[in-house]
């Protein structure tokens, strides 16, 4: 999974304001009505972008060492609406802002100015997908260059002074005693004494 970029985002963006200015000044052409973009659709954008701060918030947590026990999966879906929730956003900016673009010449005409603003207005909530995506992806990253992309990775484990040192002289002690009872079990068979 790939981290999001400006240049990518910006660039679909790009191509769908220049696809849908193409079809609006076809339309305005041929004859049609512009039809005007319902204010449900910003709406809808809106709510999008802060589930996708809802859903990423816990990863953000657990980076913090706050959220202990997160679930990967859960961290990973996180991501994944982070990044649909940008690249949708970006479509939807381009889109109405180029249909909003398309109907610039006619800003004079007022039904056509209403129409213009309410593609702007949506195009304004592809805009708030796009930053909420992008900051919700942000905190999913991870920190360190090995770990996968797009998943949380929580604090190293705390390691008392001294422990490493008495597990290696337990590990030591039980080799020992095990190599002494392997000796010792092998001479009985062959019926010497071993001694201590």
């Amino acid at each position: 999974m790939q981290h999001l970029t400006w240049s990518r985002l910006a660039l679909i963006a790009a191509g769908a304001a220049v696809l849908a200015w193409a079809i609006t000044r076809t339309a305005l052409g041929s004859g049609y009505t512009p039809l005007p973009v319902p204010c449900s659709v910003a709406a809808v954008a809106v709510a999008a972008a802060a589930a996708a701060l809802v859903v990423a918030w816990p990863v953000r947590q657990y980076q913090h060492g706050r959220r202990p026990g997160l679930d990967g999966l859960r961290a990973a879906r996180a991501a994944g609406l982070a990044l649909a929730t940008a690249y949708a956003g970006s479509i939807l900016a381009g889109s109405f802002g180029g249909y909003a673009l398309g109907l610039a010449p006619e800003w004079g005409h007022a039904p056509r100015r209403e129409v213009a603003l309410s593609a702007l207005v949506a195009a304004a909530g592809g805009v708030v997908m796009v930053v909420c995506g992008w900051i919700a992806e942000h905190w999913c990253r991870t920190q360190g260059p090995g770990d996968g992309q797009g998943q949380a990775r929580g604090p190293a484990p705390r390691v008392e002074p001294g422990t490493a040192h008495r597990g290696a002289a337990h590990i030591h002690a039980a080799d020992h005693g095990a190599s002494r009872h392997m000796a010792g079990h092998l001479v009985s068979q062959r019926g010497g004494t071993l001694a201590p």
